[in-house]
């Protein structure tokens, strides 16, 4: 699964990355290394003109038909595998698919001391994105609600030591069919969604503080001697 994940780099990075449009306002998020679900972060899309834009979205995904937000299921992750049948992801594998640009991601080693918290990144680097879906809740004269989950697939060995499921992780080369507005076929969009291979990732344990969401810093994303590296 995806429960927490790091975006610390300056927005126009990840815009640049994805070669999309910066979508400004004035509570734009903050850059963060311990990005937890109910809060928004930066998620890049297909915008109605063809362009692409990064705008700030909720991480929980409220559906349209929802009737309270603050009642909603709000799931953080959707199998990858099913997302296609299921109703509450189905319409959006079609025309709401986005990525999350991250720094990297969190996961969890069980251990007798307690859950070991391990931070995942690229070999190389360069942000990760992370495949999603959107949707935009609406009704009366209430405020919208622009949300997301992120989509998951079966972990890679690396990775299954910690988890049995990990992040579906685009590469820069299917960014452009995964945002396609106009490519329907959920089979051809579900195909691009596979296990990252482990020489392409990096995991290393890092400081038990961030598993408190309130916890903040470049010092969660550090290694941390003593335990072993996935």
């Amino acid at each position: 699964m995806c429960g927490r994940f790091d975006q610390h780099a300056p927005p126009a990075r990840y815009a640049d990355y994805v070669e999309a449009l910066l979508h400004e306002e004035r509570e734009e998020p903050s850059p963060r290394y311990n990005v937890a679900p109910q809060t928004r972060a930066w998620v890049a899309r297909a915008a109605r003109d063809g362009r692409r834009e990064l705008v700030p979205l909720l991480w929980g995904l409220v559906s349209y038909w929802d009737d309270d937000p603050a009642k909603a299921v709000k799931p953080i992750n959707a199998r990858s595998e099913s997302a296609a049948s299921r109703p509450m992801f189905r319409k959006l594998m079609e025309i709401h698919r986005c990525v999350v640009p991250v720094n990297g991601f969190y996961e969890w080693r069980k251990a007798p001391a307690g859950r070991i918290p391990y931070y995942i990144r690229s070999a190389d680097g360069a942000p990760m994105l992370l495949a999603g879906l959107w949707d935009r809740w609406k009704r009366g004269d209430a405020a919208p609600v622009e949300s997301f989950t992120i989509l998951t697939t079966a972990a890679n060995p690396s990775i299954a030591v910690l988890h049995d499921r990990m992040p579906a992780i685009l590469g820069r080369g299917d960014l452009a069919r995964w945002l396609d507005r106009s490519e329907k076929d959920v089979a051809a969009a579900q195909a691009l969604l596979r296990p990252q291979p482990m020489e392409a990732l990096r995991a290393y344990p890092v400081s038990r503080r961030v598993n408190s969401a309130a916890n903040e810093g470049a010092e969660l994303i550090e290694p941390v001697a003593g335990e072993p590296v996935a």
